[in-house]
């Protein structure tokens, strides 16, 4: 297992604790949405798109984005591997951007986050690790 795969896991654990026994329900989105997103790049890591050519193509351009690049690239690799549901990929995608949409508002917003809404962040979280599992 990659240390990425286990950091994954970590963040996973660690949502779920920090809502289930101390209630910090902002940090616990920020935990589950990066368990998905350390998730997806591990899963590209055994797809062959290693660490390292992923992270030099996002530092040699100047249009990739260090986060939205490889949630790209599992889109594409879905697209491609799942001919059976053209809907599948854009499911994972619009799954992803509503988890990455709960990230930034508990970051970065003047807002409450409440219990509901950050058990729904780790339900997301973990539902796109299976989708993708699934098919990939």
């Amino acid at each position: 297992m990659t240390y990425l795969k286990s950091k994954s896991e970590f963040n996973l654990a660690a949502a779920k604790l920090l809502i289930e026994d101390y209630d910090n329900y902002a940090p616990s989105v920020h935990c589950s949405y990066y368990g998905c997103f350390q998730f997806i790049k591990s899963k590209l890591n055994s797809l062959g798109y290693t660490y390292t050519k992923v992270n030099e193509e996002i530092a040699a351009s100047e249009t990739l984005h260090s986060h939205k690049y490889p949630i790209s690239l599992i889109v594409k690799e879905l697209k491609t591997k799942v001919t059976d549901d053209t809907y599948y990929s854009r499911k994972v995608n619009d799954k992803i951007k509503l988890l990455k949409t709960f990230r930034e508002e508990s970051d970065y917003h003047n807002k409450v986050v409440t219990y509901p809404q950050s058990k729904a962040a780790l339900e997301l979280s973990n539902e796109i690790i299976q989708l993708i599992n699934k098919k990939l």
